[in-house]
């Protein structure tokens, strides 16, 4: 090499390097901020207001909407973002599968907060991340024929997904039944039977059951882990609509129509609610509409750096990372909130959500 070419040739390699690298930064703040915006549903605040989900679902909502808008400067850094040879767009254009993204993303939050006020942060998005990574990896195998290269490998992540989802979801039942055979069982554990034992009853006036002693009942756990498999359904399918987006709609010309989506679904299922429940929840608006906002502006902080993060490091390993949002609100709940407070208990929690990511990064790599 001349030493203009060597100069050349390190300079593309820094580049290289550096587009990684802020590729992977992107990729561990997007698992951060997506595990982090159903936090502030819980946090004093909200707890002191008994806010309604639907409520709170309605301000995120309006959160999303605003922030999609805010990217419409970066129009012009798409191409170089998304990092395609194809023609992308570099203007607004309505993009119709955005919208129908929004509405998914709005059942999913709506789920989602429903799902934390019965059973948590930590049990809550362990188990909704898992189902939507199934759901995702069954949409594309099934509906667009994305078969995986490696189909052994595929299959015994699915597996280990199923295994770890249940791990979570029944962190206590299983504490309870192996420790107790080895003779640890804790005290609160040997007072509490049940499925889910030390599982504490989220208090929505200060984010634990200590200060009334009480664990989740059996049929508000059920009810909690339906809306978290719901959140997992609707979330994991939010990617299907990507799949028939054209080029000019693409990256970030995406998210103006997806917060378009959100913002006319989030007043509508709001008002089913109210029909259907005959529940009139007060608004608190002055209290609450900041927080729902910053609720929805730190999801979509996360959804803004997870189109960032893919391209320039790829799926395979951007994938995996993403999922961490599985411990990141783990640790909220656990060790913020004190959803959780028995040590076995707590690892077999974590040691379901390990097993989770273990079969995200398997699906990844089969791909």
């Amino acid at each position: 090499l001349t030493e203009k070419e060597g100069i050349l040739f390190f300079s593309v390699e820094f580049i290289l390097v550096m587009s990684k690298a802020a590729g992977l930064f992107c990729a561990i703040g997007s698992a951060v901020f997506n595990g982090s915006f159903s936090a502030l549903f819980k946090t004093d605040n909200m707890n002191e207001l008994f806010i309604h989900p639907m409520v709170f679902q309605l301000y995120a909502s309006i959160g999303v909407f605003v922030s999609s808008w805010l990217v419409v400067p970066f129009f012009q850094f798409n191409k170089d973002i998304l990092q395609e040879d194809h023609v992308v767009g570099d203007v607004f254009k309505f993009s119709p599968m955005g919208a129908i993204a929004g509405f998914l993303f709005v059942v999913a939050i709506s789920a989602s907060f429903l799902a934390v006020d019965d059973i948590g942060v930590a049990l809550a998005q362990g188990i909704w991340g898992g189902v939507a990574i199934l759901v995702s990896y069954l949409w594309g195998v099934l509906v667009f024929g994305e078969v995986p290269s490696v189909l052994g490998l595929s299959i015994l992540a699915v597996v280990l997904l199923v295994i770890g989802v249940s791990c979570i979801a029944n962190c206590g039942k299983f504490a309870t039944m192996f420790f107790s055979i080895s003779g640890e069982e804790t005290k609160s554990i040997m007072s509490v039977p049940s499925a889910e034992a030390d599982i504490h009853e989220p208090n929505r006036r200060d984010g634990t059951g200590d200060s009334i002693g009480s664990r989740i009942s059996s049929q508000r756990y059920s009810r909690g882990v339906m809306w978290a498999c719901a959140v997992g359904l609707s979330g994991g399918s939010i990617l299907a609509p990507l799949h028939y987006v054209p080029p000019e709609e693409e990256g970030l010309i995406f998210l103006p129509s997806f917060g378009i989506g959100a913002m006319l679904t989030a007043p509508a299922l709001f008002y089913l609610s109210k029909v259907f429940t005959g529940e009139y929840p007060i608004l608190h608006v002055r209290d609450a509409l900041a927080t729902g906002m910053l609720s929805g502006f730190i999801f979509n902080i996360g959804n803004l750096l997870s189109i960032i993060a893919i391209p320039a490091i790829g799926y395979g390993v951007a994938y995996p990372i993403l999922q961490c949002a599985i411990l990141v609100s783990g640790s909220w709940g656990i060790y913020l909130f004190k959803e959780i407070t028995d040590r076995n208990t707590i690892a077999v929690f974590w040691f379901g959500g390990f097993i989770l990511l273990l079969g995200a990064a398997g699906l990844a790599i089969s791909q």
